[in-house]
């Protein structure tokens, strides 16, 4: 039985530390006992360091951003992940990705020279938005929505500089960002609470978050790194218009039904936020069910099937 709570964090934490003092190194590696026909899956790359591994094996990759975008990691985080990517490029085992976006990031650093490389989206977990619906005290009237953790790839820091640039509040619409809090949270809470108009709820119960979905004028986020586009689905799935970075997976996971904007100008954010507000009943009614037709496409049916036929041929 895998552990839980506590003693889940802890045994992650070890391993954290396992990996980081012996890295690839052939002491104490786990093997592999199966029989020689098996494949073993490896949910993270950094799970590789401390394991045998060989072609036959299959490793699930999320995205390459210690190394693509190692600006937004310390410096162990991206030594670590660029000794387990050397360890997968020598093995050349099957991959799979959360997008194309990331396997395309994967290969313009490693080629394609391996078992496999294929794509497996991930699910809207719909359970979330089931159940009652409790409107956020002090959120009256039209407001922005950002749903994410308080770090410095979601990229709040220039959506704030939009919202305050743009001059919303002027015009009664606020902005209100909620999750957890994350590497750089500082800066982002910082600047939020120096713009009037922003409302920093922290993490909120479902029902709150059901409602701040349902009734949000666009869901932002510019974000400078996503392996894969689930803040923006979700926003999908209740029909919320998603203004986010272009060309990445965020765009992706929505099928492109979405505004695309350059995710360090503050100008074209501003200018795609006045856009969302000035829409017809009829705009956001169309943008709407479009959304809701992408995030159906997003199912756990859809994501089990690609993992049996990747597993079980069929």
């Amino acid at each position: 039985m895998a552990p839980e709570g506590l003693v889940r964090k802890i045994a992650a934490r070890l391993m954290m530390l396992e990996i980081s003092w012996l890295k690839d190194s052939q002491c104490c590696l786990i093997g592999n006992k199966a029989a020689d026909s098996s494949s073993r899956v490896f949910l993270d790359p950094l799970f590789v360091m401390r394991s045998e591994l060989a072609e036959k094996d299959i490793v699930l990759c999320h995205d390459v951003g210690p190394l693509s975008h190692s600006f937004l990691y310390d410096s162990v985080t991206v030594e670590n992940y660029r000794v387990a990517y050397e360890k997968i490029r020598r093995h050349r085992p099957g991959i799979v990705f959360v997008s194309d976006w990331s396997k395309d990031n994967f290969v313009s650093i490693y080629g394609s020279n391996f078992r496999f490389l294929t794509t497996i989206p991930l699910y809207v977990r719909t359970g979330l938005f089931d159940g009652s619906l409790e409107s956020l005290p002090g959120v009256g009237g039209p407001f922005f929505l950002t749903v994410g953790a308080f770090e410095t790839r979601k990229n709040q820091i220039t959506a704030l500089e939009a919202y305050r640039d743009g001059g919303f509040y002027k015009q009664g619409i606020k902005y209100v960002l909620c999750g957890s809090r994350g590497d750089g949270r500082e800066k982002i809470i910082d600047l939020a609470k120096s713009i009037p108009g922003t409302v920093l709820p922290g993490y909120v119960p479902d029902s709150q978050l059901r409602w701040l979905y349902a009734n949000a004028e666009a869901f932002v986020l510019p974000s400078l790194l996503e392996g894969f586009g689930m803040p923006a689905l979700e926003a999908a799935y209740m029909g919320l218009l998603p203004i986010v970075s272009e060309g990445s997976a965020l765009v992706e996971a929505v099928e492109g039904v979405c505004v695309q904007v350059p995710p360090k100008d503050t100008t074209a954010i501003g200018q795609a936020m006045r856009r969302a507000l000035s829409r017809s009943s009829s705009e956001k009614a169309r943008a709407s069910r479009e959304l809701r037709d992408v995030a159906s496409r997003a199912s756990k049916k859809r994501f089990l099937q690609g993992w049996r036929s990747l597993l079980l041929g069929g």
